[in-house]
Formats: structure tokens, sequence, C-alpha cells
């Protein structure tokens, strides 16, 4: 392999970032930021690992001619941070953001608010419960999705090219499978198989795994199998749903965001502290992971399959959004605006805080009470 294989993989232009196209599409925000010739912003980009957004960053540093650096909050002492802000003009990368207290990010404050620095954090986690809101308000806050396995497939195709190596279409599949919308996991994968034949025997060997997925279809086979078992209350066929899906190396944060969605599209108002649980599970899986969190998960998953179930909630948005899309725009009845000019009914001056007046212009019914819900 050549030496330079690591700087032809990394994108040298927004051109050649992959996926992202909400942010990195013409007229787009990050777009607009990389070819903007005026004074960069602070930002915040959050999402999950491996999708481009320390890529981008160094990108941005490149177009503007600024000087990079790259902190890590596990490691940046206060110290450290405000020796290295104090080089200004210069775009600073803190990756893992969300790791900093309050006293730290109070120190980037004059530095953002003075223009004296462009800061870019990234992060894993949603900035809205982890950085102070005197922080975010001096930031662009922007969320990376996932990679498709589109998109990752274009990034393993340009890895392979720099390694002069071929693969199979399976063996292709099967690798992008394994690196769970990971780019920066998938190049890894590719650059530690660069020396040797790349199979779907290889990788299951050279990875000491075995996937448990045939292919990407069986996995979506699984999943839905998986949710629909809880939604029919078996409890036996949910568990062994969830452990096919750990056995096949799923990312479990994956898993929980699917019964929190479950557990108020198809539980809701029959129990309300399902949607608790849900999150909460969500949450323990983040800071602990697995093995351990396969407990969590399956807590979850019996209470869920074991709820009592109603999907009222979810019919109720599903037939507000779909008048919306269809043109149905009221307009706003005059007592409920910000600045009345008639007067609003306050409920809690009337018997049992209720009143009989409009909220819309015309009558309207989307939520039809079930049997199960608990209201």
């Amino acid at each position: 392999m050549d030496d330079d294989s690591g700087s032809c993989i990394t994108p040298n232009s927004l051109d050649e970032l992959v996926g992202q196209t909400h942010l990195f599409a013409k007229n787009k925000p990050l777009y607009t930021f990389y070819h903007s010739k005026g004074v960069l912003p602070s930002m915040i980009l959050y999402g999950p690992p491996g999708t481009g957004k320390t890529t981008y960053a160094k990108l941005l540093s490149k177009q503007h001619k600024m000087d990079f650096v790259h902190l890590n909050a596990t490691q940046a002492e206060s110290r450290l941070l405000r020796e290295t802000l104090k080089k200004s003009p210069i775009l600073i990368v803190v990756d893992e953001i969300h790791r900093f207290d309050k006293r730290q990010q109070d120190i980037l404050l004059p530095y953002l608010e003075n223009h004296d620095a462009v800061m870019i954090g990234t992060s894993t986690y949603n900035p809205y419960f982890k950085l102070t809101k005197a922080l975010r308000s001096r930031c662009f806050l922007y969320e990376f999705k996932p990679l498709s396995a589109e998109d990752l497939k274009l990034i393993a195709k340009k890895a392979l090219r720099c390694f002069n190596k071929e693969i199979a279409g399976d063996a292709l599949d099967l690798i992008v499978m394994y690196s769970a919308h990971d780019a920066r996991k998938l190049i890894k994968t590719l650059e530690m198989m660069r020396d040797s034949d790349i199979t779907e025997e290889s990788i299951k060997s050279f990875l000491s795994i075995d996937t448990g997925y045939a292919n990407e279809t069986e996995r979506y086979d699984l999943i839905s199998a998986f949710i629909k078992s809880i939604r029919g209350s078996d409890i036996d066929a949910s568990v062994y749903y969830l452990a096919r899906l750990i056995k096949a190396k799923e990312d479990p944060e994956f898993i929980a965001r699917r019964l929190c969605i479950l557990a108020s599209e198809d539980i809701g108002l029959a129990d309300s502290n399902a949607v608790n649980i849900a999150s909460s599970t969500l949450n323990i899986v983040k800071e602990i992971g697995l093995p351990e969190c396969a407990i969590n998960l399956a807590h979850c998953c019996i209470y869920l399959s074991k709820a009592k179930k109603s999907n009222s909630s979810y019919m109720a948005v599903k037939k507000a959004m779909n008048d919306v899309e269809q043109g149905v725009i009221m307009d706003v009845p005059e007592h409920l605006k910000s600045h009345p000019t008639k007067p609003y009914l306050y409920p809690h001056n009337y018997k049992n805080s209720r009143i009989k007046q409009e909220y819309t212009q015309r009558k309207i019914k989307y939520f039809e009470k079930k049997e199960n819900d608990l209201i």
C-alpha cells in the first residue's frame, strides 16, 4: 500500500464529503459557511460517531486558511484551553464537548462573543441536554444523521481504490453492515485487512465475529419481528428477537430508540409510564453500553410487551398532520393570540379549571379514546 493512502481517502473539499445532504447540499447551512467570504460562526455539530463532523471542521479551516487546533474535552484542562484560545485567529475543534463542565464552557464565551476564535464542538450527545444555554446561544447547532448503507459503500469503494483492492458485493455488504453507520470504523476495518483477500469468510474470521445477519434484508426482518412481537404482547418472542439483535452486534442505541418510538406509538395512553421507562433505557444504554445494558434492554422489552396497548396518540397526530399536508390551515382565534383583541377566558378561574370556548376556527376531531386509555 502507498504511504499516502490515508490522504487518498481523506476528502480534500466539501464536494467529496459523503452524506449529510441536509447540511452539505448547495445553499444548505454548512455549504454556505464553507463557501462564505465573511466571518465564520462557531458551531456545535452533534450526531453519531464517524459521520463527518470533524472532517467538515478540517475542510472548513483549510478553505478559510485558518490555523486548525484539535482538542479532546476529556484531556483539555482549563489552562490548556485558555492558552489555545489566545492563539487567534484559529479554528478550534473540541471533540466530545459535552464533557466540558460549566466552568470550562464559560471560558469559551468571551472568545466566541468577540469572534477571537471560531469553535466547532462535536458531540454524540444532544447539546440541549449537555451544554449551557449561554454556550448554545453563541453557536449554530446542527445535527448529523447516521450514514446510510449507500453512503458507506461509496466511502468503502474510495478506500478500496486507494488500497488497490477489490471485494465481492456480498463481502462489501457485510463489512458495511458491521461498520454500524460509522465511516471511521469502516475505513479502519478496511485498513486492517488491506494485506488480505477480503471475502465474507475472511471478514468474519479477521474480526472474530458472526454478524448473525445473512444480509441487510434479514436485519430489517429481525427488527420488524422484534417490534411486532412487543406490539402483539408476546414476551418470549420479543426477548428472543432482542437476543438475536444483540448477538448480531446491532447498535444497542438503535434498539433503545426503536423502543422509545414503540412506547408512544403502540402503548401510549394505555400506560404513560412506558415512555418514561423507554427513555430511561436509552439514557442507560448511552452511559453503560454492552454487555451490561442488555439487561436494561430486556427489562424495557418485557415491560413494553406486558403493557396494555393503545395507538390513539399515534393515530391522532397522524390524522392532524395529514390534514395540514392537505391544506387545512386555520387562523388562530383572536382570543388565543399572544396579543388578543378579544377576552381570553382563563380556565383556572372556573369550576374544575374548565370553561367552554373555541380553540380552533372550526370543529375538528382527531383523538378517538380507546378502551385502554388511562385518561
